[in-house]
Protein backbone atom coordinates (compact mmCIF):
# COMPACT_ATOMS: atom_id res chain seq x y z
CA UNK A 1 0.00 0.00 0.00
CA UNK A 2 1.26 3.80 -0.64
CA UNK A 3 0.41 6.75 1.42
CA UNK A 4 0.77 10.80 0.35
CA UNK A 5 1.02 13.25 2.66
CA UNK A 6 -1.01 16.59 1.63
CA UNK A 7 -1.71 19.57 3.70
CA UNK A 8 -5.08 18.25 2.96
CA UNK A 9 -4.98 14.88 4.48
CA UNK A 10 -3.55 11.65 3.23
CA UNK A 11 -4.03 10.06 0.29
CA UNK A 12 -3.45 5.99 0.52
CA UNK A 13 -3.69 3.20 -2.16
CA UNK A 14 -4.33 -0.66 -1.14
CA UNK A 15 -5.24 -3.81 -2.78
CA UNK A 16 -9.47 -3.60 -3.21
CA UNK A 17 -10.63 -5.96 -0.49
CA UNK A 18 -13.43 -6.87 -2.62
CA UNK A 19 -11.08 -7.48 -5.87
CA UNK A 20 -8.28 -8.59 -5.36
CA UNK A 21 -6.81 -7.91 -8.84
CA UNK A 22 -7.24 -4.12 -7.94
CA UNK A 23 -6.77 -1.10 -5.87
CA UNK A 24 -8.52 1.39 -4.19
CA UNK A 25 -8.08 5.22 -3.27
CA UNK A 26 -8.84 7.11 -0.41
CA UNK A 27 -8.23 9.57 2.22
CA UNK A 28 -8.57 9.44 5.47
CA UNK A 29 -11.69 7.50 6.26
CA UNK A 30 -13.24 8.18 2.87
CA UNK A 31 -12.69 5.91 0.04
CA UNK A 32 -12.14 8.07 -3.87
CA UNK A 33 -12.80 5.59 -6.34
CA UNK A 34 -11.67 2.22 -7.56
CA UNK A 35 -8.62 1.79 -9.97
CA UNK A 36 -7.09 -1.08 -12.33
CA UNK A 37 -3.55 -0.07 -11.07
CA UNK A 38 -2.08 2.31 -8.50
CA UNK A 39 -0.55 4.29 -11.19
CA UNK A 40 -3.92 5.35 -12.51
CA UNK A 41 -4.97 6.46 -9.53
CA UNK A 42 -1.97 8.42 -8.81
CA UNK A 43 -2.78 9.90 -11.85
CA UNK A 44 -6.22 11.37 -10.66
CA UNK A 45 -4.43 12.78 -7.75
CA UNK A 46 -2.26 14.33 -10.02
CA UNK A 47 -4.73 15.32 -12.22
CA UNK A 48 -7.00 16.37 -9.44
CA UNK A 49 -10.08 14.34 -10.69
CA UNK A 50 -10.01 12.38 -7.14
CA UNK A 51 -13.66 13.74 -6.54
CA UNK A 52 -12.72 15.03 -3.37
CA UNK A 53 -13.25 19.36 -3.14
CA UNK A 54 -10.84 20.11 -1.15
CA UNK A 55 -7.93 18.63 -3.08
CA UNK A 56 -9.37 18.95 -6.39
CA UNK A 57 -10.39 22.48 -6.05
CA UNK A 58 -6.66 23.59 -4.64
CA UNK A 59 -4.19 25.28 -6.86
CA UNK A 60 -1.71 25.21 -4.49
CA UNK A 61 -2.01 21.78 -4.07
CA UNK A 62 1.84 20.25 -4.55
CA UNK A 63 0.81 16.86 -6.29
CA UNK A 64 3.03 13.74 -7.41
CA UNK A 65 3.77 13.06 -10.56
CA UNK A 66 3.71 9.70 -9.86
CA UNK A 67 4.05 6.60 -7.35
CA UNK A 68 7.73 7.80 -6.81
CA UNK A 69 6.32 10.13 -4.61
CA UNK A 70 4.18 8.06 -2.57
CA UNK A 71 5.71 6.42 0.74
CA UNK A 72 5.29 2.13 0.55
CA UNK A 73 4.02 0.41 3.61
CA UNK A 74 3.19 -2.96 4.58
CA UNK A 75 -1.13 -3.42 3.94
CA UNK A 76 -1.42 -4.19 7.83
CA UNK A 77 0.30 -0.89 8.32
CA UNK A 78 -3.14 1.26 6.76
CA UNK A 79 -4.69 2.38 9.71
CA UNK A 80 -1.77 4.17 10.51
CA UNK A 81 -0.28 6.14 7.94
CA UNK A 82 2.97 8.03 7.98
CA UNK A 83 3.51 11.29 9.82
Amino acid sequence: MWFYETDTGVFWIRFDPCDMRGFVLGIGEEVLGSYYSPEAAVDDVYMQKTGFPEWDDNPDAVRPPDLSGWVRRDCADWKNPPG
